[in-house]
């Protein structure tokens, strides 16, 4: 595999894994643990809106992945 850095810019919240399921509409799987702490992402340079609230597409990240990538911009 190709290892690539990030450099995207997107909206981000704080949202544990079993909320964003459910704010999917989506059934947390048995063998996941819906406590563990992550984010919902909006890529917003992305018009393949996936969900009816957000223009771009999103998904969840954990927040160890999440932090890892991603620093607060300056007066956001």
């Amino acid at each position: 595999m190709l290892k690539y850095k990030c450099h995207k810019v997107v909206a981000a919240t704080k949202m544990n894994r079993v909320d964003y399921n459910n704010y999917r509409g989506w059934k947390l799987p048995e063998n996941e643990c819906g406590s563990d702490e992550g984010y919902l992402i909006e890529y917003i340079d992305s018009k393949d809106s996936n969900h009816e609230n957000h223009e771009g597409y999103i998904s969840w990240s954990p927040k160890e992945v999440f932090d890892s990538g991603y620093s607060l911009l300056e007066g956001e």
